[in-house]
């Protein structure tokens, strides 16, 4: 995926290299869009650390009533993702989705990534999602090898390289794509 043009696309991608400020600025658009009056569904996946060391991962939903552990050092037994194991519960967060964003204007999924792919159930969701037609902010891993959802995000994507030098003005550039692809002028 590289950078293209916004007109006409559905989807607002956020890449980048881990730490970089994806995550941020994808918060930043969600309240903003929030405040607008957007419906927002979504999750996001917050890092989780202790003592300074990440230990894992959570999911929680964007509205916050649900949340469950995606990924741990220890303490999960779905399928391993680098030095961490995912945990079968987070489907509970991606089912909670799959109940609501037909409703919402804008879907919200920070991220799209081995972890969150590997599990069967989620990785449902989030097909089911991306080919539902409803527009979407995501963050995608900077190294997505998923065949299936390269595809359906190919073509259909403004995508946004978050870079150290570049985070500070994105969030206004990635709020007005998503205006973009919802087909609204400016809240």
């Amino acid at each position: 995926m590289s950078n293209v043009s916004c007109s006409g696309k559905r989807f607002v991608v956020l890449t980048g290299r881990p730490g970089v400020g994806k995550t941020t600025i994808f918060v930043k658009v969600v309240e903003r869009l929030k405040k607008a009056g957007l419906r927002v569904e979504g999750f996001v996946c917050p890092e989780v650390r202790w003592s300074g060391r990440r230990i894992g991962f959570i999911i929680r939903s964007i509205d916050g009533k649900v949340e469950k552990w995606l990924a741990r050092v220890d303490g999960c037994d779905g399928p391993r993702v680098g030095r961490y194991y995912t945990c079968m519960e987070a489907v509970e967060v991606g089912n909670y989705l799959l109940r609501r964003y037909r409703s919402a204007d804008i879907v919200a999924i920070d991220e799209i990534g081995p972890m969150e792919l590997r599990l069967p159930g989620l990785r449902r969701v989030i097909e089911e999602i991306l080919a539902s037609g409803k527009p979407a902010l995501l963050v995608v891993h900077e190294r997505l090898r998923d065949e299936k959802v390269r595809s359906i995000l190919e073509g259909s994507s403004c995508v946004f390289t978050v870079t150290e030098e570049n985070r500070g003005l994105l969030p206004e550039k990635v709020y007005r794509a998503v205006l973009a692809a919802l087909g609204k002028a400016d809240h």
